[in-house]
């Protein structure tokens, strides 16, 4: 099975992606943060310290493009491929009003013919890089999906990405497998589930359901568990120490480059996932002023 690890903007950067392959491994592939496209083309200077090489060095990554601008995204593939990569994403999946309200992202669902337009151009012409494709089962409801799919299936990307929501239903709402099922059924090329993978109990669930899965991208799953994709390959549950030495070097990695201040609100945020809905511990997370305290409240202690 491919593990893809899912980009987090402020959270899954080049420190994070450097020290999870080294301390816990497990990982085929680390995806970043979406580029938002402009007409200039001009990249931000943590997106292009994100995509370089040199920020990347021994790992596989995906870089990714959010636009509804057909010469965007293929000025932005030329760009990827003159940085030596070979595959690159589009985003279809983001829900954020602040993105769909502009029509990009989950946005471009809304208006199908127009996105038929946007793929058609950009398939024009052979690509220099291999285009894949994270998208949601439609804007309102689970039932758009059967029209995109069969949409999808018209194009030649190397994958998709299914997340199993819809854009309203955002990051929290019930979680809808059976389009995913339909994804494996409608014979979609190199499908991949993405959506509520939280726990190994929750990907051994999926595989039973889907026998046919070969891959599975995992966010927030991985941020509770940083040693989850190496559970899912057989390998150990991370011991204290390894815990202590992840928070440890992440905390000392963005310090190194940004700030202490900048440092602890990163691993106080990167810690809510495996605090979740306890309350003592919220509380002292909230409350901790240093790294030490943190790992404290988030190891339980």
């Amino acid at each position: 099975m491919i593990i893809y690890f899912a980009p987090m903007e402020g959270i899954t950067d080049g420190v994070l992606r450097r020290v999870h392959q080294q301390l816990f491994g497990g990982v085929d592939v680390y995806c970043l943060p979406f580029h938002k496209l402009t007409q200039s083309m001009s990249l931000l200077t943590r997106e292009r310290r994100d995509i370089s090489p040199e920020e990347n060095r021994g790992m596989t990554v995906l870089p990714q493009a959010l636009t509804r601008d057909p010469d965007q995204l293929t000025a932005w593939l030329k760009y990827v491929s003159a940085l030596g990569y070979d595959h690159a994403d589009l985003n279809l999946g983001c829900p954020s009003p602040t993105v769909t309200r502009r029509g990009r992202g989950s946005g471009m669902l809304r208006d199908l013919p127009a996105l038929r337009a946007f793929l058609d151009r950009v398939f024009a012409e052979p690509l220099p890089v291999a285009l894949s494709v994270k998208t949601r089962i439609g804007c309102e409801s689970p039932e758009e999906w059967p029209e995109i799919l069969s949409l999808l299936s018209d194009y030649p990307f190397a994958h998709v990405t299914i997340h199993v929501r819809t854009t309203r239903e955002q990051y929290t709402g019930g979680i809808h497998p059976e389009a995913f099922d339909l994804a494996l059924q409608g014979g979609l090329p190199h499908p991949v589930y993405n959506g509520d993978l939280r726990t190994l109990e929750d990907v051994r669930a999926l595989v039973t359901r889907c026998p046919g899965t070969e891959a599975v991208m995992i966010g927030r799953g991985l941020l509770a568990d940083p040693a989850l994709a190496r559970r899912i390959r057989g390998g150990a549950a991370a011991s204290g120490e390894e815990l202590r030495a992840w928070y440890t070097a992440l905390y000392e990695g963005w310090r190194d480059r940004f700030h202490a201040t900048i440092a602890l609100g990163r691993i106080k945020k990167l810690m809510e996932w495996p605090v979740g809905s306890d309350i003592r511990r919220k509380r002292l997370l909230r409350r901790a002023e240093d790294i030490e305290s943190c790992i404290e409240a988030a190891l339980g202690r």
